[in-house]
């Protein structure tokens, strides 16, 4: 949990899920520890409902033991998912304790009810960090504030990454045995709403399936989906499976596994969402030289295949193509990541 500890190393206080637990930020915080950990004492606040030992978690409501460690840091970097809950971390953290304070915003502020508080309390911090373009123009102001446009991809430590299990194994290779099977990966932290829609798609993912199917095509699905609050909507999609026959090609996958290696094993990757930020999938799959298909709700990097949000024809049409057009080279990240957030950190 603590980086090296040297008489003169700053200490930087990470603020946000904890990294075991599943989801962009924590994955993004556990390889940002991974890239920083030479450079500077990592100390963590963990903001999640789900508590984990060796990690203050701030809703144990332990007022002392969170100001302790904010006291004790030089570096005060806030990952919170929640608006509250940045809200509150900022104005302890910069306006109050006055802390050298770094906040970075992990998903799309301008569908947020709050903008304009957002953007007034994060400007009196000492940077801010953007995960798009959309974010960081409407976030920026004249103040004093350093404003980073700086994507939440940090490269995958595939040396890190636990080994797909058995049952994943045989499902894949019941697919590549398959003559002229294209294997097709998506993934949900958790099954969401966002304006009465599926935030990750998996509605738009299982009807355009069944299109693949009536279409001729041996497509196969694996979505992942780790939380699910609302059980009788993800009992609907599998009735929705189970009417159109479609149990042997789609496997809607109800715990976590490492995604980075079941992207590794596919074809192509999809991210069907309608609301986003800088999304690490679209990234990591880039990186990996994976074709990925994502809709066209936020900018998206170069290289990313883009379809029209919510439009399902558009969808099937747009993997029917990327089938027919054949392969997705690698775009090489040359970041010296560990540079730039010493730099950020003013370490």
């Amino acid at each position: 949990m603590t980086g090296k500890n040297q008489k003169k190393q700053k200490r930087v206080l990470l603020i946000g899920p904890a990294p075991q637990n599943i989801g962009g930020i924590s994955m993004h915080l556990r390889r940002l520890m991974s890239t920083i950990e030479k450079l500077c004492a990592i100390d963590f606040i963990d903001e999640g409902r789900k508590r984990y030992e060796g990690y203050f978690n701030m809703r144990s409501l332990n007022i002392f033991k969170y100001l302790k460690k904010v006291f004790k840091a030089d570096v005060v970097h806030i990952n919170s998912g929640a608006f509250i809950l940045r809200l509150m971390n900022v104005i302890v953290c910069r306006v109050l304790l006055r802390k050298y304070t770094v906040v970075t915003i992990h998903r799309d502020p301008t569908i947020e009810k709050h903008t304009k508080l957002t953007r007034f309390f994060l400007s009196r911090c000492n940077v801010v960090i953007a995960v798009n373009k959309n974010g960081y123009e409407l976030l920026k102001t004249d103040r004093k504030c350093e404003y980073y446009l700086l994507p939440a991809f940090l490269p995958p430590v595939m040396d890190q990454e636990p080994a797909l299990d058995q049952e994943i194994n045989e499902w894949i290779n019941k697919a590549r045995n398959t003559s002229n099977s294209v294997l097709m990966v998506s993934n949900a932290s958790a099954l969401v709403f966002h304006n009465n829609e599926d935030v990750y798609g998996i509605d738009m993912s299982l009807e355009a399936m069944k299109k693949l199917k009536d279409n001729g095509l041996n497509c196969f699905l694996i979505f992942v989906i780790i939380q699910c609050d609302f059980p009788d909507v993800l009992n609907k999609y599998k009735k929705f499976i189970a009417d159109n026959q479609l149990q042997d090609c789609v496997w809607l996958l109800e715990r976590s596994c490492s995604f980075v290696r079941l992207m590794s094993e596919s074809d192509i990757v999809l991210r069907t969402t309608n609301t986003d930020g800088d999304s690490i999938t679209v990234r990591e799959s880039l990186a990996l030289g994976v074709p990925i298909i994502a809709s066209d709700v936020v900018e998206r990097p170069e290289g990313t295949v883009l379809f029209k949000t919510r439009d399902v024809d558009d969808l099937v049409k747009t993997i029917t193509e990327t089938v027919s057009s054949g392969h997705c080279e690698a775009i090489a990240d040359t970041n010296d990541y560990a540079s730039i957030y010493s730099n950020i950190y003013k370490l």
